[in-house]
């Protein structure tokens, strides 16, 4: 374990239940009983930025109209700035300012294992979601899009349009879209229930959440930590997660995914 004003705090697991062990041990001293979001990585190395920032010179709007304007022949979609327009986008491979986090950490471990080349040191991010809203916002707790109208400030006209800012009528705080959001969404598919999925969504800047969480609290140990999972065997591993429930068609609930599964099984 190491402790750094710089960096977020770092735990090494060399097997799953030892990751497992590091999870829960940090989880039950900062917050035992409380909301712990998960994010796997295939790459420790990677910061917290989401697919429409860590790419250059790319701008999310043009494709997203693009979705919304022809997509509709192949799926049904909804307007542009419609949450759950934005969530489809996500999921279906378009980079956007969201941040895909989970509330099972099992399904971290999965996406931490999933298409890793074992070059990497893969890693699961761990964070509290009402301290980095209490970090954004001045409001501890979690916010759910579809329930709050101040929310549309983050949804992609209005973050092309430029930084807005506006204060919650029902007192939840000073939203101000240039930060970053930890965000309830609707969970309006199949997949969204099955990864237990959530989001952080990013605003006008482009912040690096990990390290911009660690610069604006000094508090940030009790915030934010990092799980690498060093020397781990792919295989091994993912068979373990297989023996726990956690199999490619259980994240990704669709006939692709199930036969994909039977074709690893049956070694076809």
């Amino acid at each position: 374990m190491a402790k750094s004003k710089r960096a977020p705090i770092e735990f090494s697991a060399t097997s799953l239940m030892g990751a497992f062990e590091a999870a829960l041990n940090w989880t039950t001293e900062v917050d035992e009983g409380g909301i712990f979001w998960f994010r796997g990585v295939n790459d420790a190395n990677f910061d917290l930025e989401p697919g429409a920032y860590w790419r250059k010179d790319y701008d999310e709007f043009p494709p997203l109209l693009d979705l919304v304007q022809e997509g509709r022949a192949f799926s049904e979609i909804g307007e542009l700035d419609d949450w759950k327009t934005y969530y489809f986008a996500q999921h279906n491979g378009i980079p956007t300012r969201l941040l895909d986090w989970t509330e099972s950490f099992s399904a971290a471990l999965f996406f931490a294992l999933d298409g890793w080349n074992g070059e990497t040191t893969p890693c699961v991010w761990v964070i509290r979601p009402a301290c980095l809203n209490e970090l954004s916002t001045g409001w501890y707790g979690i916010v759910t899009p579809e329930q709050n109208k101040e929310l549309e400030l983050w949804l992609p006209r209005k973050i092309k349009d430029g930084s807005r800012k506006a204060t919650s009528a029902d007192r939840l705080g000073n939203y101000d879209s240039s930060l970053p959001l930890a965000i309830y969404p609707r969970k309006g598919n199949n997949r969204m229930i099955a990864q237990q999925g959530t989001f952080t969504v990013h605003g006008t800047r482009k912040i690096k959440l990990n390290k911009w969480i660690v610069n604006r609290s000094s508090q940030h140990t009790a915030m934010i930590c990092k799980i690498k999972l060093e020397n781990l065997s792919k295989e091994k591993s993912l068979a373990q997660l297989t023996t726990l429930g956690v199999r490619r068609h259980t994240m990704y609930p669709d006939i692709a995914n199930y036969i994909a599964y039977l074709r690893d099984a049956y070694q076809w």
